[in-house]
């Protein structure tokens, strides 16, 4: 019997890479969104602190001084929260560009497993087949060197 040899092995091995090095690589930009999501996080936490602090104030002796720094420096934390808003979509928009790239590749390499089974099961059948006709050649032979009783 002859051993099953898959013609498009080699592919199947690049294929087994590219997809892993896929999933490896949504993994990374996975963590690179969880970062920028965090930074938000934090920055919205900080703002909540300032707002916090002018309230304080507000109920105390307000300063106009203390009142403008602390407007500007909110303001200042808009900006950043509106600049790590649109860094965390940018970094979603790569999250679902990989996870895509990904999918692909595991459908490429499915594919090419399912034509390695249909090949496994037909070499296994040709296998069977010869096999099949060696028996009935040795026992044709068999029968003829008895004389064909």
């Amino acid at each position: 019997m002859s051993s099953f040899d898959f013609r498009l092995q080699r592919l199947l091995g690049f294929r087994n890479i590219q997809e892993e090095e896929a999933k490896r690589e949504l993994g990374v930009r996975h963590m690179a969104l969880e970062l920028e999501r965090a930074r938000l996080s934090g920055l919205k936490q900080e703002e909540e602190s300032v707002l916090d602090r002018w309230r304080e104030q507000t109920q105390r002796d307000v300063e106009l001084s203390t009142l403008k720094v602390t407007q500007e420096y909110n303001d200042l934390l808009e900006n950043r929260m509106h600049r790590q808003f649109q860094e965390c979509n940018k970094s979603e928009s790569r999250v679902e560009e990989q996870r895509r790239v990904a999918r692909e590749c595991w459908q490429k390499k499915k594919m090419l497993e399912i034509l390695q089974d249909k090949a496994r099961v037909e070499h296994s059948r040709q296998e069977q087949v010869r096999e099949r006709n060696l028996i009935d050649e040795i026992v044709l032979n068999t029968y003829n060197r008895k004389g064909g009783d």
